[in-house]
């Protein structure tokens, strides 16, 4: 064997896992949810959660279920049915998915895979009271004549000591804008859904109206 094919055997072996992973030296991590959709006598309706006080990460905050990916999960949805079973006690054979929606980077952190799914009316959900304060359901039809509140807010970075600053060109003293977003807010009654739980229930609105499944009674002037 030629020098360049041991050279070329050898570097192929760092790549015994071909699975691609996120680089968690930036601090960002994997994560999936599922937004749960519930058919009732009055149409569709969609649940929400609200974290329990008790949680590190955004206590009392309203989100849907999901989480971290673990290493044992075979797929992003997995990650988010699994998640689903582990909160709110409902089998994974038992949500009908739907889909995934768009995949985004929220900037605290998370790299978020949403997908959308059919919860069954059996059994009755078991929550887990660790994570889970409490679920409420909104109809479809009351979030879909909502005009959300956009908001929008600002990325900016600046130099830490030592930042070799001549190397890096466009760099300037302070903070450098870099960028923005907007942020969706949707007041229902005393609640707002809001942050990345909006976003992803924006997307999923925005797939049912130009899907043409807007129900008539939730009309609205656009």
């Amino acid at each position: 064997m030629s020098q360049e094919l041991e050279q070329r055997r050898l570097l192929a072996g760092l790549w015994k896992d071909q699975r691609q992973r996120v680089d968690r030296t930036l601090r960002l991590w994997e994560s999936a949810v599922l937004l749960p959709l519930r058919w009732t006598r009055h149409g569709w309706e969609i649940l929400f959660e609200v974290r329990a006080a008790t949680m590190k990460w955004q206590p009392g905050d309203i989100c849907f279920p999901g989480g971290h990916r673990e290493e044992t999960d075979a797929s992003f949805c997995a990650t988010a049915l699994r998640e689903t079973r582990e909160e709110l006690g409902i089998p994974e054979d038992k949500i009908q998915v739907l889909g995934p929606l768009d995949y985004f980077y929220g900037y605290s952190g998370p790299l978020i895979y949403p997908f959308a799914g059919i919860l069954p009316a059996q059994p009755p959900l078991r929550l887990d009271h660790t994570e889970v304060e409490e679920v409420f359901a909104v109809p479809l039809k009351d979030l879909l004549a909502i005009h959300p509140v956009v908001g929008k807010l600002s990325l900016a970075s600046r130099q830490e000591p030592g930042f070799p600053a001549q190397w890096a060109y466009g760099f300037q003293d302070g903070w450098n804008i870099r960028g923005g977003y907007e942020v969706f807010f949707y007041p229902w009654k005393k609640r707002i859904i809001w942050g990345i739980t909006a976003r992803i229930l924006h997307q999923f609105l925005e797939r049912v109206r130009q899907g043409g499944l807007l129900p008539e009674e939730a009309d609205r002037d656009r």
